[in-house]
């Protein structure tokens, strides 16, 4: 079964750092999505000259052509877990006089010394959930959760975000957060990664990460030694499709130690090509979202052109972290070498023809889903 193609968008880079912006000096990438009719909101992290990671807004026409961006944050970390210790207060004020010139320097998360981090977010009803990574730059990152209501967010009552709230164990490294957005056998599903596999786990009710809930579940999709996604893999959005969600992901090929924890060797994996993060797309089952329906053997794209190479001259990074519907399309948003958004197509009829062949297969062999 072949993979679907995907095409560049051919005005790419989509958004970039803005000249003379403080928030936006050090990268605009890895964005969330959601869409509205043919209006795609991007919530993209931003990394100031400082270091310190935050939100910003773009509003595209068609899904493809910007025309609206914020001048500043429209999201900022708040709470002790997303913001670093020696930084008091709260509000933009202790964000902008932070100054750590040798934590800049060595700065390794995403080139953030702390903050909010490559968000996703699901639409339900008049709210919009957003999750994402907060990072204080001391403890392990952790997955959190805010919220919003449409209403308040198309008006842009920023002050009107919900206090968040962590959904991930503390001492475990815990990224790639994505919340189905409705709910399956009752329960909201989760898909987050603890290295280096997807995680899916589910809650009846949303409040019980206020009462000290955490996600954790099982490792229900794995890497594969053997192929392109064999060292780890991440979540990168979803969206439904009839009997399947379209799930685009991210994977990385090679060997870590980890492993030898599995009993494997390097000698079963695929050999490192670079540490590169290349993007693929699956199809789970609506309603068992654990259950993989097709995934391809190679991936979907991968780092090749200059924004995605930038600035280092070697292929690197396509990370994937918000995709859309708009007409025949899907369009798939991602950060391009940790500085840019990007974006490329996919056919809606290409994956749900790849999705009608997957269920059929399965149907024949007595496997209904």
């Amino acid at each position: 079964m072949r993979s679907p193609r995907f095409r560049r968008w051919g005005n790419n880079p989509l958004v970039s750092p803005r000249s003379g912006s403080f928030w936006e000096a050090g990268g605009t990438f890895n964005p969330a999505a959601f869409a509205i009719g043919d209006r795609v909101y991007l919530l993209y992290r931003q990394v100031s000259r400082n270091c310190v990671s935050t939100l910003g807004l773009a509003v595209l026409g068609g899904g493809r052509e910007v025309s609206e961006r914020s001048d500043g944050p429209v999201y900022v970390p708040r709470e002790p877990f997303e913001v670093h210790p020696s930084v008091s207060g709260q509000g933009l004020e202790p964000l902008e006089s932070f100054a750590d010139p040798e934590r800049c320097a060595r700065a390794h998360s995403g080139g953030s010394c702390f903050g909010v981090e490559d968000p996703r977010v699901a639409l339900v009803g008049d709210t919009l959930y957003l999750t994402y990574v907060a990072y204080n730059g001391v403890d392990p990152p952790r997955g959190a959760m805010s919220w919003i209501r449409l209403a308040d967010f198309l008006e842009q009552r920023w002050e009107r975000w919900s206090r968040p709230v962590l959904i991930t164990h503390p001492s475990v490294t815990d990224k790639s957060i994505v919340m189905l957005p409705r709910r399956v056998g009752g329960r909201w599903v989760f898909l987050h990664r603890i290295f280096p596999h997807i995680w899916v786990d589910a809650v009846w009710d949303l409040e019980e990460f206020e009462r000290g809930r955490y996600l954790w579940g099982s490792p229900a999709i794995k890497t594969r030694p053997r192929h392109w996604d064999s060292r780890k893999i991440g979540a990168g959005s979803v969206v439904e499709l009839g009997r399947a969600w379209a799930l685009v992901y991210y994977g990385v090929t090679g060997w870590d130690n980890y492993y030898l924890s599995e009993g494997l060797r390097p000698s079963d994996f695929a050999a490192s090509d670079g540490y590169r993060y290349k993007l693929g797309i699956m199809l789970l089952d609506s309603e068992d979202p654990a259950r993989v329906l097709y995934r391809p053997d190679a991936p979907l794209a991968e780092p090749e052109r200059w924004y995605e190479v930038y600035p280092e001259g070697k292929p690197y990074v396509m990370y994937p972290t918000g995709s859309a519907v708009v007409g025949d399309s899907l369009l798939v948003y991602y950060g391009a070498s940790d500085y840019f958004v990007a974006l490329g197509e996919v056919s809606l009829e290409e994956i749900e023809g790849i999705a009608d062949s997957a269920l059929s297969e399965l149907e024949s062999k007595g496997a209904s889903p």
